[in-house]
């Protein structure tokens, strides 16, 4: 239910048409695992003045503030979050094109950026075709897929929501790591980004993509609900081939279970909440450990305004 005059015990803040904002509104469907419970606050930004003013009111009424992108490497807690829980991707998401050059709003899907950079011919967003998430929430974490690329190699400005103005940011100033960066860190409000590609031809465009494409549904549960690859690899082996050495594919607890398909991906098979994932984790972390002395660090990102469960506490 859309709230447009006033919200119980605080003054609407004044947005245009182009957004809204509900109030206890259920997180579940906002993630790829359908796991959460719900925010006392809820907007969909579809403008950069509406972003400027709800965050006016988010700090004038002292409300704890977090943006999500496609939901798709995140685990949101059961207890929801006793704040405000912004989106873009429902409208703050155009892509246009400026030579061979991508410029796209933060809320952009990725495989949608990597078909409109196939469709103009231009390579480098091939990488991108297979991974569910925003451009902001690729941005965030560098999203990439191993030995076939990542967001940091083809990002050349990024314009941030900084100080109630907008910031462009060049990428020399911005430090990324694997599935990490200082945007993340800064806790920076992504607006845009241009990416940076190369004129290529079509056929090697569409060979590369369907190839990660068909690798992906080989090696991946992609029909089940789940948040991507939950640990990330370490600096001598994948974590799926960590996990599956220690014979832990089709373990389960309560609704969430190890797939077998991929053994760094945990599938809700039956109504999971996120106390079944973290448990699952934390068994897939010290069984790890304790076999490989290997200690696998969390690649999805914990969403929550509670106490942040052990698993997560990895020291980088």
């Amino acid at each position: 239910m859309n709230y447009h005059i006033t919200m119980s015990y605080f003054n609407h803040p004044n947005l245009s048409a182009h957004s809204s904002i509900l109030q206890e509104e259920s997180l579940n469907k906002y993630s790829y695992m359908n796991i959460g419970g719900t925010a006392k606050w809820f907007a969909k930004i579809g403008s950069v003045d509406d972003l400027s003013n709800i965050i006016q009111w988010a700090n004038k009424n002292k409300i704890k503030m977090k943006i999500i992108g496609a939901g798709s490497n995140i685990l949101i807690d059961d207890a929801g979050w006793d704040g405000l829980i912004i989106i873009f991707r429902e409208s703050m998401n155009t892509i246009c094109l400026n030579g061979n050059n991508i410029v796209a709003e933060s809320g952009a899907m990725l495989p949608k950026l990597s078909k409109f950079a196939q469709q103009n011919k231009l390579t480098g967003l091939e990488f991108a075709i297979g991974i569910p998430g925003s451009l902001g929430g690729a941005l965030y974490s560098n999203a990439g897929i191993n030995d076939g690329g990542q967001i940091s190699d083809i990002v050349k400005q990024v314009t941030v929501f900084r100080n109630n103005k907008l910031v462009d940011i060049e990428s020399s100033e911005i430090q990324f790591s694997y599935r990490h960066s200082s945007l993340k860190d800064n806790c920076e409000l992504i607006i845009s980004a241009v990416l940076s590609l190369e004129s290529k031809e079509k056929k090697f465009i569409d060979e590369k993509m369907k190839d990660i494409i068909e690798y992906r549904k080989t090696t991946q549960p992609l029909a089940s609900k789940n948040a991507g690859s939950i640990f990330k690899n370490t600096d001598k082996y994948p974590a799926g081939k960590l996990i599956e050495s220690c014979n832990l594919k089709g373990q389960q607890v309560g609704g969430a279970m190890i797939s077998h398909k991929h053994a760094n991906f945990i599938e809700n098979v039956h109504d999971a909440n996120a106390q079944d994932v973290v448990s699952l984790m934390a068994l897939i972390q010290s069984t790890v450990y304790e076999n490989t002395g290997f200690l696998l660090e969390p690649e999805v990102e914990w969403v929550s305004d509670k106490m942040t469960p052990e698993v997560f506490n990895v020291l980088k």
